[in-house]
């Protein structure tokens, strides 16, 4: 891992939103957003609070997803 790999991981955390966050973390986009609300709040304060805890729970298919978008933000 490069100082860039961390630099963008630190920017996502620091820079995301919730929306940008479901879309980024788990693919939920347009009305599927609106009906995961509050389990999207948690897992969003979650991630804010305990990052390596959030990043370690999820699962190999939103883990990639995650790294995907993290990689395609400009620093």
């Amino acid at each position: 891992m490069t100082s860039k790999c961390i630099q963008r991981i630190v920017r996502w955390a620091i820079d995301t939103d919730l929306k940008t966050f479901a879309e980024d973390a788990y693919g939920v986009t347009g009305s599927a957003f609106y009906r995961s609300d509050d389990y999207l709040k948690a897992k969003f304060r979650l991630m804010q609070r305990d990052f390596i805890r959030w990043i370690a729970g999820l699962d190999n298919g939103n883990r990639k997803r995650l790294i995907k978008a993290i990689n395609s933000k400009e620093i």
